[in-house]
């Protein structure tokens, strides 16, 4: 009789002490191994993983944004560390398994599927409150089958998992992952700002007005998905467990805010004066990194850019946006997915 397969989840780490309690006593309880991979946190968050036996902390010691590193630096621990055979999910720490998910017959499936198979799970976003919920029309490949093929992730905006021309899909639409990101609107736009300073830098996403439609989903969620009820199977055994799923808490300031700061620091305000980051106060920001002793932040004010400028720039948006929709419409195609 075949061994069965080993379930091994990689997840990527900073500073998520807000939701990992949560992320890991759900993974522990289907998940046989966990491999957390730290970049350099400064809250909690190794503290927490310490608590749970299953996980294996593994640092990722640069300073830079690279999912392309970090996803090759997981998979490479996960290959060995963990024997064959194994299935490899890679979830982010603010993506929870929904409770029904391994009762169902998909989970079977997923469990007999030969190396080689890409997974693919719906991914629902949170929205606004937990019993909120965007859906979208496509399902997300969040798991392999591993079989020890090379990954070829990109720097930014990455696929997670290997995906082969040839291999084949398990499309498993009764799997659903929970995304707690929209849940903490002030964070996700703090994620979004340090993105697009981040693509301005890297040049990686050069048409400013494609930047800011890119990023702009902290302002527009039009579009985004279908906002529907969530399933109460999706959390009830988990909180029989006694697994709190619905605590969500805010900060005034997150990391990505001080991110930010070091990057207008370093270039200088003015290159980034068309992104979409002005809907914030720098200056109070900046005024608090200060009175922690940070470093790398502006001494100075930040000078931000005319308010005639952010206007002309939020309408030019506006207008880009609403000629991207008549498109879409016209052509059949689906509207932005929320990121």
């Amino acid at each position: 009789m075949p061994e069965p397969a080993r379930i091994v989840v990689v997840t990527p780490v900073r500073n998520e002490a807000w939701i990992l309690e949560r992320f890991l006593s759900v993974t522990s309880r289907f998940a046989d191994h966990i491999i957390i991979a730290d970049q350099r946190s400064t809250d909690d968050s190794r503290a927490i993983c310490g608590r749970f036996p299953k996980v294996r902390v593994i640092p990722n010691a640069t300073d830079e944004f690279n999912e392309r590193d970090r996803q090759l630096l997981l998979l490479r621990h996960a290959r060995a560390l963990v024997p064959s055979p194994r299935i490899i999910l890679a979830l982010d720490a603010d993506e929870i398994l929904a409770a029904n998910a391994v009762g169902t017959p998909s989970w079977r499936t997923m469990l007999a599927a030969q190396p080689g198979t890409i997974v693919c799970f719906e991914r629902v976003d949170l929205y606004e409150t937990p019993d909120q919920c965007m859906r979208h029309d496509r399902l997300t490949p969040l798991g392999y089958v591993d079989d020890g093929v090379e990954h070829t992730p990109r720097h930014m905006h990455s696929v997670r998992v290997p995906i082969p021309d040839s291999a084949p899909r398990l499309l498993l639409d009764d799997i659903t992952v929970l995304h707690y990101s929209a849940l903490r609107p002030t964070a996700l736009a703090a994620k979004l700002r340090w993105y697009s300073v981040i693509e301005n830098v890297r040049g990686t996403c050069p048409r400013v007005l494609k930047r800011r439609h890119r990023y702009a989903m902290h302002v527009d969620f039009t579009g985004a998905g279908r906002v529907e009820h969530c399933r109460a199977d999706w959390f009830r055994g988990w909180e029989e467990a006694g697994i709190d799923m619905r605590t969500v808490a805010e900060e005034k300031y997150y990391w990505y805010d001080f991110e930010v700061l070091r990057h207008l620091n370093q270039h200088g305000a003015r290159k980034f004066w068309l992104d979409d980051i002005w809907r914030f106060d720098w200056e109070a920001c900046r005024r608090h990194a200060k009175s922690r002793n940070m470093a790398g932040v502006p001494d100075a004010p930040v000078n931000a850019p005319p308010r005639l400028l952010v206007f002309a720039m939020r309408l030019l948006s506006a207008l880009h946006r609403i000629q991207r929709r008549l498109r879409h419409r016209l052509t059949g195609r689906s509207g932005p997915r929320f990121a």
